[in-house]
């Protein structure tokens, strides 16, 4: 199985996608503290965001770039609602939920903030997608 999408590189072909500077990509992670699968690592390495789809309705955030970035409202949400260092913020919010990667098993989930949150740090929050891989898929319909 290849590390990303095979049809993603024709979704994200235009110049505005193409990642300039990778060091920011590992600075971030080493500045979070998380190791990534290979496909999350290489998606990041490879495109900047911010990014829009509308197969799935929330702004994915880039990891480093722009003042709103995932790195930002990942260190939010461990001070503000208690998430462990495994979890990133990959989204900004919409209609009072982001989605979160678990870093540790790949799994993406949606979370709200009326329960969700709570439900995902007692582990009991069933994952939206099964991996980075399929979130990809979905997101960009690739």
């Amino acid at each position: 199985m290849s590390v990303l999408p095979k049809s993603l590189d024709k979704v994200l072909e235009e110049e505005i996608y193409i990642r300039e500077d990778i060091n920011q990509v590992q600075d971030a992670l080493i500045r979070l503290d998380v190791n990534v699968s290979e496909t999350f690592k290489n998606f990041y390495i490879q495109y900047a965001g911010p990014f829009w789809e509308e197969y799935v309705p929330f702004e994915l955030l880039d990891i480093a770039e722009e003042e709103k970035n995932m790195e930002s409202y990942t260190l939010i949400s461990r001070n503000e609602h208690g998430f462990p260092k495994q979890f990133l913020v990959l989204s900004e919010m919409s209609a009072n939920a982001v989605l979160v990667l678990d870093t540790v098993t790949d799994k993406v989930y949606t979370v709200n903030f009326e329960g969700g949150d709570e439900l995902l740090l007692k582990g009991e929050l069933e994952e939206t997608w099964s991996s980075f891989f399929e979130f990809l898929k979905a997101y960009f319909n690739c």
